[in-house]
């Protein structure tokens, strides 16, 4: 197709949206979501106040659509890591390295997605968070369930284990994030890893 065509076009679009998502999430970080403005997202993403409002309709559509993409961003690492696992012990240290690894290149993003959940424009798209949420856990449970059953992991509801294993290292960002954590991130990656592992191995 030459350039200029609905391809190319549709390429612009993607690229404006994208340009205007990382604007408002450095807006958002830099002075909060509600000091910052449509104008000061439009300043830093050189888009049109039109062009902002076509993609996202304003401030809680841009807000929740960066969430969303954010949590698909997470979620699709973490899969793409869960796949080429071969052992238990492997797929249990890829979860907490995957959720410590996407937070320190993310760091904005993260602290974004720890902070805004109970934000009103995030909870407006309640219904399509738990679709995406539905979808990994349903995948986990199709790479652990074999494993379970060999019983080279600890027979446990999905949720019970995602929850053993994401929450600590989910509490150490927290206090890493605020500059209270002793340890850097890569040590404490392989620290929390092998203690998710023993957590679940089974004795």
């Amino acid at each position: 197709m030459a350039p200029g065509g609905s391809k190319g076009k549709g390429h612009r679009r993607s690229g404006r949206r994208r340009e205007i998502l990382r604007a408002a999430l450095a807006s958002f970080e830099e002075s909060g979501y509600e000091a910052s403005t449509i104008e000061e997202i439009r300043r830093r993403s050189r888009a049109s106040v039109g062009s902002i409002y076509h993609h996202f309709g304003g401030k809680a559509g841009i807000a929740a659509a960066l969430y969303a993409e954010g949590l698909a961003d997470y979620q699709a690492g973490l899969l793409a890591r869960l796949r080429r696992t071969r052992s238990a012990r492997a797929l249990v240290k890829a979860v907490v390295r995957h959720h410590l690894d996407w937070a320190g290149a993310n760091p904005a993003w993260a602290r974004y997605l720890m902070g805004m959940r109970r934000l009103e424009a995030v909870a407006a798209i309640e219904v399509r968070l738990r679709e995406l949420n539905r979808d990994v856990v349903r995948e986990v449970t199709a790479l652990v369930r074999p494993r379970m059953d060999a019983g080279e992991i600890e027979p446990l509801p999905i949720e019970i284990l995602l929850a053993s294993l994401i929450g600590p290292a989910q509490e150490f960002l927290r206090l890493w994030f605020s500059g209270r954590a002793d340890l850097g991130l890569r040590q404490a990656r392989e620290l929390l890893a092998e203690a998710a592992w023993r957590s679940v191995r089974p004795d």
